[in-house]
């Protein structure tokens, strides 16, 4: 698989909450991101979930914080 393209969102802090990825060239807007959110405890992850509960390539990336993560 080549290379894909990564997006970060601190969501307003200093860790990152929410991390994407997809293949290179493809818009924010597109549904073929995969997107998972970072849960924290003081300064360290305590839980990784998916949006819509998988690791699909299948969600918009400007649409991360609108997903449910399980």
């Amino acid at each position: 698989m080549a290379q894909l393209q990564e997006r970060i969102d601190n969501a307003g802090g200093a860790s990152p909450v929410y991390l994407g990825e997809a293949r290179p060239g493809s818009s924010l807007q597109s549904l073929k991101w995969r997107i998972k959110r970072l849960t924290y405890a003081g300064n360290d992850v305590i839980r990784i979930s998916w949006a819509n509960g998988n690791a699909r390539f299948n969600k918009r990336w400007d649409n991360r914080a609108l997903y449910t993560y399980v």
